[in-house]
């Protein structure tokens, strides 16, 4: 007879383990590799949001000034957090000018704010309100400025409970912000925006190099109503010979402890329409034509004061008539190098003067230079003056 027996129990038992060991084993390849699926899910989510970010940023920061009308300014607000600028971005009508054109978008994102809709700019601190006045296209007085305010600016989300995650924005005119990019965070050791400056020395805009504007000095502001007026000159113009934005961001994913990642990213977008429209008026180097002139004055009592003073230039009141101030620098009689400029005067004065209350008439004393500067800005060739030492 055949034999009916089954297994035994202990031929149950090793083969329940065979299927334990192994089933245990592959559970756990597949969990490593779900754990492996999810950190890279990760990455490339954050990969993806810092891609996005910079090639719009690139995009929209490269066109700040782009077709906007002489008086209207290329930059309004340059801080750590936020960067806003004037730019015929976009336009609802079939137009040549603009960089996009999109037939659905709404009349309040294709031109410019009136006075009347002045407004809080976004992400300032102070803050900072904008326009001061009614920017018209060139060669009109009625049509607004197809020049839009266009706002990128990083805000605290107030969506995440620990508080530490920013969110980057960007706003038109005064529309409601669009998110960009959340989880964001401050790059240690730096702002989210920095800033470079052309810096010209006494040589000349050829001689010009680029220069960081330190975090402890901004905001820089366009106070001035009007870009390029006598008044727009000196330290309140500094926000006009920005020539590069830096951009520095940091996305995480959201998660703490071992699973915390991030990615970080830094460049830099020129900001090539910044000194290109000036240039029609201010074709060449202004010239000066007049000689400086440096004298002690005696005050009341035991002070003195070195006073400059010298006529207008020849291409303030004829020629090109495009000088927009007088640029002043002193170093100490017989050196070489003249430094960075000591003041800066607006043009418009019959008799422009200005006065060094930090001389003093003491060895070896002092030679000043002077130049005219347009708003390109190109400067002239130096008058010099060595005053006696002491009065």
């Amino acid at each position: 007879m055949r034999d009916r027996r089954g297994m035994t129990l202990i031929e149950l038992l090793i083969a329940l383990t065979m299927f334990v060991v192994v089933l245990g084993a592959a559970l756990g390849f597949l969990s490593k590799q779900l754990r492996a699926f999810d950190k890279n899910s990760s990455d490339m989510g954050m990969v993806q949001n810092l891609s996005f970010a910079t090639n719009l940023l690139q995009q929209e920061l490269s066109l700040a000034g782009a077709n906007a009308p002489d008086q209207q300014p290329p930059v309004v607000y340059a801080g750590p957090d936020a960067f806003i600028f004037n730019a015929d971005y976009a336009s609802n009508t079939d137009s040549i000018s603009p960089a996009f054109y999109n037939p659905h978008l709404p009349s309040g994102q294709v031109n410019a704010l009136t006075q009347a809709q002045k407004f809080t700019l976004p992400g300032t601190a102070p803050a900072f309100a904008y326009p001061d006045t009614t920017y018209y296209a060139r060669g009109s007085t009625t049509q607004d400025s197809p020049a839009e305010t266009i706002a990128w600016y990083v805000a605290s989300d107030t969506s995440d409970p620990t508080g530490t995650t920013y969110v980057l924005y960007r706003q038109v005119n005064n529309n409601p912000p669009e998110p960009v990019v959340r989880n964001v965070t401050r790059t240690p050791g730096t702002a989210f925006f920095r800033y470079y400056y052309q810096k010209v020395p006494a040589g000349g805009v050829s001689a010009a190099t680029l220069d960081t504007i330190p975090t402890a000095s901004l905001p820089l502001e366009h106070t001035d109503k009007i870009h390029g007026s006598s008044t727009d000159t000196g330290a309140a113009a500094l926000i006009d010979s920005l020539a590069r934005v830096e951009v520095n961001l940091t996305v995480v994913n959201g998660a703490t402890g071992p699973a915390a990642r991030s990615r970080s990213i830094t460049f830099s977008v020129p900001l090539p329409n910044l000194g290109t429209r000036a240039v029609v008026t201010c074709g060449n180097p202004p010239i000066l034509g007049t000689a400086l002139n440096a004298n002690w004055v005696i005050l009341p009592g035991p002070d003195t004061v070195m006073v400059l003073s010298w006529g207008q230039a020849t291409d303030e009141t004829t020629g090109e008539k495009d000088v927009r101030a007088y640029v002043i620098w002193r170093r100490a009689k017989g050196a070489i190098d003249w430094g960075d400029p000591i003041a800066t005067v607006p043009a418009g004065s019959p008799t422009p003067s200005w006065s060094d209350v930090t001389a003093r008439p003491i060895a070896p004393g002092y030679d000043y230079a002077l130049a005219a500067q347009d708003c390109t800005p190109s400067l002239s060739t130096l008058s010099t003056a060595s005053p006696v030492v002491s009065p």
